[in-house]
């Protein structure tokens, strides 16, 4: 059943690659532009984004500006949708998986 789900996961993951690659591109350019705006190095500003992204937020990197604050905001967002994604995309493997494995057993031995 892993091996299937892997498979299924990996499958969907690729029909979805742009906009999964989409999203990461506006967690980099949030950090690009965190990391102009709060004076972050950018290696600090990847870090924030990412949290943020993860909807973690520890706390140990706070925007002190308001363009820092919207983008924190969008990022969170960003995240979410992020998060969303993978979550769609293991539960849809997982159905394929589960229907792959009980048409395998509903067959009938030659």
């Amino acid at each position: 059943m892993i091996a299937r789900f892997i498979e299924h996961f990996l499958k969907i993951t690729g029909h979805l690659r742009t906009l999964y690659l989409m999203l990461l591109a506006l967690i980099i350019i949030g950090a690009a532009v965190i990391a102009a705006t709060e004076e972050a190095s950018f290696g600090e500003a990847v870090y924030f984004s990412f949290i943020t992204g993860l909807t973690v937020g520890y706390g140990d990197i706070v925007p002190t500006t308001a363009v820092g604050r919207v983008i924190s905001v969008l990022l969170g967002l960003i995240g979410i949708l992020f998060t969303g994604m993978v979550v769609a995309t293991a539960v849809e493997a997982t159905r394929h998986a589960w229907e792959e494995m009980q048409r395998q057993n509903t067959k009938k031995p030659d």
